[in-house]
């Protein structure tokens, strides 16, 4: 292979996420798998909705869900702490219980204190 072929090899390799290292005329591996086990949808789903929930101030609904969803994410990173594996969404799902709580203060200072003044 000609140098000018292996610098492009090399070039691409790298574009497509490949560690090249100078030393090894060969390319890395490709990157593991991840595990589809380890995937948290509650978490994810909650933290969609509870962003929606400090934006939209659609009655008690989006907060509700959201603080649903974030309780089920964590319970479900409990479990996969149990089964050895790593917490995967345990932030996420406490950052979608507290925008669920901030939605639901949002709404009830809307609701109960904005129309005293």
């Amino acid at each position: 292979m000609s140098l000018r072929a292996e610098r492009l090899r090399r070039r691409m390799a790298q574009a497509a996420g490949a560690r090249v290292d100078g030393a090894d005329p060969g390319l890395s591996p490709a990157p593991a798998v991840r595990d589809p086990g380890l995937t948290n949808r509650f978490a994810i789903a909650g933290i969609i909705v509870g962003i929606g929930a400090v934006f939209v101030s659609g009655f008690y609904v989006l907060p509700a869900l959201g603080l649903v969803f974030g309780a089920l994410g964590l319970h479900r990173s409990r479990v996969l702490v149990a089964r050895g594996k790593a917490a995967f969404g345990r932030r996420r799902s406490l950052w979608a219980m507290g925008l669920g709580l901030f939605g639901v203060a949002q709404y009830s200072y809307l609701l109960f204190v904005a129309p005293l003044f």
